[in-house]
C-alpha cells in the first residue's frame, strides 16, 4: 500500500505550515458555520447551569457529586464565565478545545492530507467534539496531546501522567482509555529491545500513579449517582448472551462508528429488514473494527492496547450504559492517537516477515477506511445547515418568542416534562419551576423522591400556586399536544414519569390558558412543545 503523502507524512517541514494553516482555516469556517445554526439542548446547558451553581468553586464541586460526569468540563466553564460573564462561554470553550485538537493534528501528527481531513471532517471532529458543547472534546484533546508528547516524555517527567489524569476526568468512558494508554506504556517498556532502563520504569510508575489518581477522582465525583430514577437499559437475552454478542460482534455496540448504521440504511431500500443481512453486516463491520488496529502490528503494545480498549468499551456499552456516537468515537480517537505514536517513529509498513507486512498493510487500509467512514456523518451535518432543517431543540425559538412578548419578561416558566426548561437558561433569564420536585431551579434531578405521576389538573394547580406566590405571569410548556377529542390516557415521560389526561382535564386547562405558540418537531431531540400563558 503506497501511503506516502496522502496517508503518511512523517515530517512536518516549514513548507507544511501552509498546509496546517489552510486546513485549520477551512475547518474553522465549517465549524463556525455549523455553530451559527446550532441550538443548545438540555445536556449542553445543564452543564453550564451546574458549573455556575454555588457561591464558589468548592460549593460547585459539592453540587456535582453524583451527577455522572467528572469535573474538568465544569471547571473550564466556570473559569471562562469568571472572565466573561455570559452564556457564550459554553460554545466558546467547546470551540477552543476543538481548535487546539485540530492544531495538534495538523501540525504534529504523521498523517497525510487524507487522514487529517478524515479526522477533521468526520462527525466527531466537525460536529460532536466541536459544535456540540459537551465534555467529550476534552478527551480528544488530551489523547492528541499524549500522542504528541509521548516520544519526548515517555522516560522522564510527569507530563504524560498529568495528561492521563486529565483524560480520566474528561468523561466516565475516558477512564478506560487512560487505563489503556497506561497499559500501552507498560507493554511498550516491557517489550522494548534492548530492555528499558530502571529509571524508565520508575518514571512509568510515577505517571501510572497519577493516572490512577485521575481514575479515583472521576469515580469519587460520579458515584453514587443522585439521579436515582434514571434507569439503565439492561441487556436483552441475559448476561451471558449479551457478553457473547458484545465480544464476538463489537459492531453491535459501535453501530454508528463502525459503519453498520450507514450500510444498513443504504441497503434497507434494496432488501428491507432481515436477520441474515443484519448478522452479515454486524460481522463485516466488526471485522473492520478489529482489523483496523492491525496496522499497529509492528508495535505490539499499541495493538494490544487498541483491542483491550475496544472490548472494554463493548462491555461498558452492553452492561453499564449504551454508547451514542459521541461515546463510540472516543475509541476511534484513541486508535488515531496510537497510530500517531507508532507512525511518527517509522513508516506504516512493518518490518519482519512478508505475512507481517501484509497484515500491517491490510490493517492500515482498514484504519483509513474506518476514519473515512465518519466523513458522511460530518457532511450530513453540513447538508442540514445548507437545507435549513429543523434545529436540535426549540429552545432558541422559545427565546425569540419571549422577546416578542415583553409582558412576559418576568414570567415564571413551567414545563412538562420538567426537563424542557433546562436548555432555556442559555436563551432567557426567566425563573423556571420544576413541578415534579416542587421547587424553583434550572437543573432537574431524576429522583424517586419527586412526583412520578402528574395530571393536567396538577399542572394547572401548580401554575396557579406559582402565580399567586410570585405575583408574575406564568408560562407553561407542554410536550403533549392537547386534543379535546382524545380519550383519557397516561403518557410515559422521561425515565419513569407519567402524565395523565382526560377530556375534562383538557377542557379545564384550555379554558384557563391561552396557547401562544406551537413549535414543529426538533430534528434530533424531543425538545419541542406548545406554549401556553395562564390567563385565569
Amino acid at each position: 500500500m503506497n501511503t506516502s503523502g496522502w496517508v503518511f507524512s512523517p515530517a512536518r517541514s516549514r513548507s507544511s505550515k501552509g498546509f496546517t494553516v489552510a486546513t485549520v482555516a477551512v475547518w474553522t469556517l465549517l465549524v463556525l458555520a455549523l455553530m451559527s445554526r446550532h441550538v443548545f439542548w438540555r445536556d449542553e446547558v445543564r452543564a453550564l447551569s451546574l458549573a455556575l451553581q454555588g457561591e464558589g468553586v468548592l460549593a460547585m464541586l459539592r453540587g456535582l457529586q453524583g451527577e455522572g460526569h467528572p469535573v474538568i468540563w465544569y471547571l473550564l466553564l466556570r473559569a471562562a464565565h469568571a472572565v466573561v460573564a455570559s452564556p457564550v462561554v459554553l460554545p466558546a470553550v467547546s470551540f477552543l478545545v476543538a481548535l487546539a485538537s485540530a492544531c495538534l493534528l495538523t501540525r504534529h501528527s504523521p498523517f497525510g492530507w487524507v487522514l487529517t481531513a478524515g479526522v477533521l471532517l468526520g462527525q466527531a471532529g466537525l460536529y460532536e467534539y466541536a459544535v456540540v458543547a459537551r465534555n467529550y472534546g476534552i478527551g480528544m484533546l488530551a489523547m492528541f496531546a499524549f500522542a504528541t508528547l509521548y516520544r519526548r516524555y515517555r522516560d522522564r517527567g510527569i507530563v504524560l501522567g498529568l495528561l492521563l489524569l486529565a483524560l480520566a476526568n474528561s468523561s466516565a468512558h475516558a477512564v478506560l482509555l487512560a487505563g489503556a494508554f497506561a497499559l500501552f506504556w507498560m507493554l511498550d517498556l516491557a517489550w522494548q529491545r534492548p530492555p528499558a532502563p530502571a529509571r524508565a520504569w520508575r518514571n512509568f510508575a510515577l505517571n501510572a500513579a497519577l493516572a490512577a489518581l485521575g481514575a479515583a477522582l472521576c469515580v469519587a465525583t460520579i458515584y453514587p449517582p443522585f439521579n436515582d430514577a434514571a434507569q439503565i437499559a439492561r441487556p436483552e437475552g441475559g448476561t451471558a448472551a449479551a457478553m457473547a454478542k458484545a465480544l464476538l460482534l463489537p459492531s453491535s455496540s459501535f453501530g454508528e462508528v463502525s459503519g453498520y448504521r450507514l450500510f444498513s440504511d443504504l441497503l434497507e431500500p434494496l432488501s428491507g429488514e432481515d436477520q441474515p443481512r443484519t448478522l452479515a453486516l454486524y460481522f463485516l463491520t466488526s471485522v473492520l473494527m478489529v482489523g483496523s488496529a492491525l496496522g499497529l502490528v509492528r508495535r505490539p503494545a499499541a495493538l494490544v492496547a487498541a483491542w483491550v480498549a475496544l472490548f472494554g468499551f463493548c462491555v461498558f456499552f452492553a452492561f453499564l450504559y449504551p454508547g451514542s456516537y459521541r461515546h463510540q468515537a472516543l475509541w476511534l480517537m484513541f486508535l488515531v492517537s496510537l497510530y500517531w505514536i507508532v507512525w511518527r517513529e517509522a513508516a506504516p509498513s512493518p518490518g519482519g516477515s512478508a505475512l507481517r507486512r501484509r497484515v500491517g498493510e491490510m490493517g492500515a487500509a482498514l484504519f483509513v477506511a474506518i476514519v473515512l467512514l465518519q466523513v458522511p456523518g460530518g457532511l450530513f451535518k453540513l447538508a442540514q445547515l445548507a437545507q435549513a432543517n429543523a434545529p436540535e431543540s426549540r429552545s432558541r425559538d422559545f427565546g425569540r418568542l419571549m422577546a416578542r412578548h415583553p409582558e412576559l419578561r418576568d414570567a415564571t416558566i413551567l414545563g412538562d416534562p420538567d426537563y424542557l426548561v433546562e436548555p432555556l437558561a442559555y436563551y432567557v433569564a426567566n425563573r423556571t419551576y420544576l413541578m415534579r420536585e416542587q421547587r424553583f431551579g434550572k437543573v432537574v434531578v431524576f429522583t424517586r423522591r419527586a412526583r412520578q405521576s402528574l395530571t393536567l389538573d396538577d399542572i394547572l394547580a401548580d401554575a396557579h400556586r406559582v402565580r399567586d406566590s410570585t405575583g408574575q405571569p406564568v408560562v407553561i410548556l407542554l410536550a403533549e399536544r392537547l386534543d379535546r377529542s382524545a380519550p383519557a390516557r397516561t403518557i410515559t415521560e422521561g425515565y419513569s414519569w407519567t402524565l395523565s389526561t382526560s377530556p375534562e382535564q383538557v377542557e379545564r386547562f384550555l379554558a384557563a390558558t391561552r396557547r401562544i405558540e406551537r413549535f414543529a418537531p426538533a430534528c434530533c431531540s424531543d425538545e419541542s412543545f406548545d406554549v401556553y400563558v395562564l390567563d385565569r
